[in-house]
């Protein structure tokens, strides 16, 4: 129930021995992933098979750290190589930027990025940036704009110099609304400073459709290509990741897929037994469809991967959150729990009382790191305790006369700890995860791969935005959307 998997100078402990699982329900797990054929469709994904069947797609944000000269092809062709020329244009605009070659239309040298997009594309991102800068100072500043709510936008933009801030634009589609709409304000502003010539020399974008680019004041030399057959969600392996790129070096986003490429390996090559994310996955199953416990807590200790359980909830609810199969058939039993979360002590402070005492039972992955990124050692060790200690309270509780002093114990938790803070401990955490959701989507008969459920509302937010646009809702809107919007409307005219 314990593996350690080595990540070059570095290495992963993952321990599950405290999740209710015993020998006979391993066995049993395990050979619920062989009549699963999990290795089968992990060996189908990784080689370019159409996977995500909905979509007629492959599934491969794995080649997109896969070795320089490798192949994987899809009709007939090998990404690898167009991967690689996308990954070598990153690593020449990085060093152009950071090096002063590439300059912001008055001279000056770029000092700021501003990435916007939502989902996969600032979850991500956001979370390397968070992470990585705790151990490296950034070179270029990033800062990150996702929601509609204007009042985000507008308040990165009051504190930047338009004269040395770079946009970066991303949107698989470039068509995502909210991005877009962030787009705009952004280029306004830029336009406003420099003069409208100059927003095409300060934008970047990253889409899989580059003909859309052109529409919006954006440069084609100035377009980094996504594929269709890598999920939004499973993004931060591509250019999506440009601005981390800027701000830390082309070279440690090198690291960091370099950690995600060893993970693969493990997880292609590793028997049940001592594979990570088969193992995870299996006891996830085990924790949700035949125990019933319907969310999961992540709590990171360490306040750099602060942002894990909000780029887990999207992976895990919006990959496997669904009730049909890739048959058409309707699911008889339970899918992805509801994932959330919190950073550690804060945690303990907050939610942890449920967790230890609480009605429902919530299954822990506790994060830690073992090497502190201060000098504060004494402290670090604390917080590492603090942990430790919380998983074993979880596990065996504590007998008290007092009932509500009583701890009932047996209630289970997965901890994971990177014997450092790396790009490559922190790549090979996030294909972790990514892996664990796919084994789990396989034994549920789920596409991981995509998201109608998302759309929906895309679509009747447009159908919306236009009748608030006229003033006049829809006839055909229901009752209670009908109020809603006629309030809108008359408290927003008040301004």
């Amino acid at each position: 129930m314990t593996v350690e998997v080595e990540i070059d100078d570095h290495s992963m402990l993952v321990d599950a021995s405290k999740q209710t699982v015993d020998k006979e329900v391993f066995c049993e797990l395990a050979g619920l992933a062989a009549w699963a054929k999990v290795a089968d469709a992990r060996d189908a994904m990784l080689s370019g098979a159409i996977v995500n069947t909905s979509e007629v797609q492959s599934a491969l944000h794995t080649a997109l750290r896969a070795p320089r000269g490798s192949r994987i092809e899809v009709n007939g062709v090998n990404v690898v190589d167009d991967v690689w020329a996308v990954r070598d244009a990153i690593t020449g605009f990085a060093h152009d930027v950071r090096d002063g070659r590439f300059l912001g239309a008055t001279g000056k040298r770029i000092t700021d990025v501003i990435n916007i997009g939502i989902g996969g594309s600032d979850l991500g991102p956001a979370l390397v940036y968070s992470a990585l800068s705790t151990t490296i100072d950034p070179q270029v500043r990033v800062s990150f704009v996702s929601n509609v709510d204007p009042t985000n936008v507008t308040r990165v933009l009051a504190g930047l110099d338009p004269a040395t801030t770079l946009v970066v634009v991303c949107s698989k589609s470039f068509s995502t609304a909210e991005t877009l709409a962030n787009a705009r304000i952004a280029q306004r502003w830029l336009a406003d400073a420099l003069g409208d010539a100059a927003v095409a020399h300060h934008t970047v974008a990253v889409t899989v459709d580059a003909a859309k680019v052109s529409s919006s004041g954006i440069a084609a030399s100035r377009v980094l290509s996504m594929w269709s057959w890598v999920g939004g969600r499973y993004s931060v392996s591509s250019a999506v990741n440009v601005c981390n790129a800027i701000a830390f070096g082309a070279d440690v986003i090198d690291q960091f897929l370099g950690g995600m490429r060893a993970m693969d390996e493990h997880f292609a090559r590793e028997p049940f037994e001592r594979n990570a994310p088969m193992i995870l996955g299996l006891i996830g199953v085990w924790n949700r469809s035949l125990l019933g416990r319907g969310s999961h807590a992540v709590v990171p200790y360490a306040d750099a991967l602060g942002l894990l359980p909000s780029y887990l909830q999207q992976l895990e609810m919006e990959s496997n959150g669904k009730a049909v199969t890739r048959d058409g058939e309707r699911l008889s039993t339970e899918s992805s729990p509801v994932v959330w979360g919190g950073v550690g002590t804060n945690a303990q402070h907050a939610f942890m009382q449920l967790l230890h005492q609480g009605t429902s039972v919530v299954p822990v992955t506790f994060v830690g790191v073992a090497r502190s990124t201060t000098t504060h050692h004494a402290e670090h060790a604390a917080l590492v305790a603090n942990m430790i200690a919380q998983s074993a309270a979880l596990a065996f509780g504590s007998s008290h006369d007092d009932p509500a002093r009583a701890m009932p114990g047996n209630r289970p938790s997965t901890t994971i700890v990177l014997s450092a803070l790396t790009p490559g401990t922190l790549g090979a955490l996030i294909a972790l995860f990514e892996h664990v959701v796919f084994v789990q989507g396989c034994v549920w008969g789920i596409n991981s791969f995509d998201q109608w459920g998302v759309e929906l509302g895309k679509k009747m937010a447009h159908e919306v935005a236009a009748e608030l646009a006229s003033g006049v809702p829809s006839a055909s809107r229901d009752a209670s959307s009908i109020q809603l919007q006629k309030w809108y409307l008359r408290h927003a005219s008040r301004a």
